[in-house]
């Protein structure tokens, strides 16, 4: 047997022998439960587990003690709570990429009177950090921790172009097998050689009927995208939506401008 061979045989036996069955446990709910927005009862965990309601119903308890997973009164079907989500907002650079964008996102909400979310990709899917709704009477606003995923949504197809081809072979590779079959080599050129000459993507939402999303990339220090900012544009029937497609579109590449350059970024 090679070193290379001893050692990685070696790593392998410490893990098994450090194997906490508890802790997989925990995780595989919270991973289950991450994928399901209507929530889920005992019984549903437990079957989609394959393991008894005994087991699951004591690692229920303690999540839900430690505020992880919630049961509202009257009801059988747990939910995810944001804690994950507060949790990864104390990490160093979610924090930096949050505190750079929330006064640009505020001011650009009240600007343009409708709502705005910054979305970065982890783990084969955009996830929504920050959030600000529109100040005017009617608006549309997607909530914190949301998920976005990358072959039809503007965030996705933001986030795909301004990679380099390497990164973006590497999430292509992590995607649901839902979704392989849209991310043909075709489809996923045509929306980087389209999105990249426009400089930012504009789209008709496949998940809310009359609206189109419009975003722009944010890069860092290093000039690497770290994020896409998105305003999911809400057109009034009547009109009384004061600023307007186009204009709604030059502030948002400010905005956009304004948070890269926050984090460092020169052109």
């Amino acid at each position: 047997m090679t070193k290379n061979k001893e050692v990685m045989a070696a790593s392998s036996a410490k893990r098994k022998n450090y194997f906490a069955p508890a802790l997989s446990k925990g995780l595989d709910i919270l991973e289950l439960m991450a994928s399901e927005e209507e929530g889920l009862s005992l019984g549903q965990v437990a079957e989609k587990l394959g393991r008894s309601k005994g087991e699951i119903f004591r690692m229920l308890v303690v999540l839900e003690e430690r505020g992880y997973i919630y049961l509202p009164p009257d009801s059988d079907t747990y939910t995810l709570t944001l804690k994950i989500f507060e949790l990864a907002h104390r990490h160093a650079y979610v924090k930096r990429l949050s505190s750079a964008a929330e006064p640009v996102m505020r001011k650009l909400a009240f600007t343009i009177e409708q709502s705005c979310h910054l979305v970065i990709y982890f783990n084969g899917r955009g996830i929504i950090i920050v959030q600000q709704d529109s100040p005017a009477e009617r608006g549309l606003s997607v909530r914190l921790g949301a998920t976005a995923p990358l072959p039809n949504t503007c965030s996705g197809h933001v986030l795909l172009a301004f990679v380099e081809a390497e990164r973006r072979r590497e999430m292509l590779a992590e995607q649901p097998p839902r979704y392989k079959k849209l991310l043909t080599r075709a489809a996923v050129d045509d929306v980087v050689g389209r999105v990249r000459e426009q400089g930012f993507e504009r789209v008709e939402s496949e998940q809310v009927q009359g609206v189109v999303d419009i975003g722009y990339p944010v890069f860092d220090y290093s000039g690497k995208i770290v994020a896409a900012l998105v305003v999911p544009f809400l057109e009034h029937l009547d009109g009384s939506h004061r600023v307007k497609f186009d204009e709604a579109r030059r502030y948002l590449e400010s905005a956009a401008t304004a948070v890269s350059t926050a984090l460092g970024y020169k052109r």
